[in-house]
Parts: C-alpha cells; structure tokens; sequence
C-alpha cells in the first residue's frame, strides 16, 4: 500500500505521469461519457437509432428521441459543452494532485492557461465530430470515442509542456 501511495505523490517521472493520466483520464472519461449520455439522451436529444448506445438502450425496452440532423448537431454541441465544463473541472483538479508539478505559472495562470488549451482542444475535436457526423455519416459514439482519444494525447503533450512544470 505504501508503494500505491508513493507512486502518486511522485510527479517527477514521464512513466509515472504518463501511467496517471491515463488512469485519471479514465476518470475523467467516465465523467464525461455519463454527463454527455446522460444528456443525449433525456435532456437534449442528439442520438440516431443506429447509435451504439441507442441499440443498448433498445435491450433494455428504451427508446431515444429522434430529432433532425440540425437539431441533433446543435444539441450533441450544447451536451458536449456542458461535459467539457464537468469533466475538465475533474481533469484540473486530478492532474494538478496527482500528475503534473505545479509552479510554472501561478494558480490563476496555470487555471486560466488550463482551460484555454482545454477550450482551443475541445472546439477543434468538436468541429472534427460534426464533421465526421454530419459529412461521413458516423454515428455519435463512434466518433465520441474516436476524438477522446485524439483528445488525451495532445493535451497530455500541451499541459507537460505549456501549463504545468515538467
């Protein structure tokens, strides 16, 4: 146990950061996965019946609302900008305790700088799924996960090397 405790206090190896943010990324995923599912389904429809999640949910005797393909554009936008506020929240505080050094700006530059890589990343990747949605017809699962994982792996690059101290 005491070894599980001191490998998340060191934040001074690239193996170690790397192994936690993917671990806390994971945690952020799921956050944002419930949020964004949560939402495109009850709150702000933005799901087609051929969706992955929307046949799971037709195994359990539930159904989605189908909308327009302007409407489930403009409403997977809004989902997603609500997930992003929530599971950013959680990937700030998690690599700020447990990944990244601080210090290399002060706390309100670092949350400032944070969130501005956070914002140029998310509208880039958002625009990258409307297009894959819209243009190549994938479904929103599909191109949700696919864009995550572009996702993760530039702003573990930006937040190492522009917001946090290496």
């Amino acid at each position: 146990m005491e070894k599980i405790i001191a490998f998340f206090k060191d934040k001074n190896t690239l193996h170690g950061q790397i192994i936690k943010y993917l671990f806390f990324g994971g945690i952020t995923f799921v956050v944002d996965v419930l949020v964004f599912y949560l939402f495109a389904w009850l709150i702000l429809p933005s799901l087609r019946a051929t969706d992955p999640f929307a046949i799971l949910l037709g195994w359990f005797n539930t159904s989605i609302q189908e909308v327009s393909e302007s409407v489930l554009i403009r409403n997977y936008t809004i989902n997603k900008v609500i997930c992003f506020l929530c599971s950013n929240t959680v990937a700030y505080i998690t690599n700020l305790l447990f990944v990244f050094n601080d210090g290399r700006h002060n706390r309100l530059k670092e949350g400032l700088l944070f969130y501005l890589f956070s914002t140029i990343s998310f509208v880039v990747f958002t625009g990258l799924s409307m297009l894959l949605i819209s243009t190549f017809s994938w479904d929103v699962t599909y191109s949700y996960f696919f864009v995550f994982a572009l996702a993760m792996l530039s702003n573990f690059t930006f937040r190492k090397k522009m917001i946090f101290k290496n």
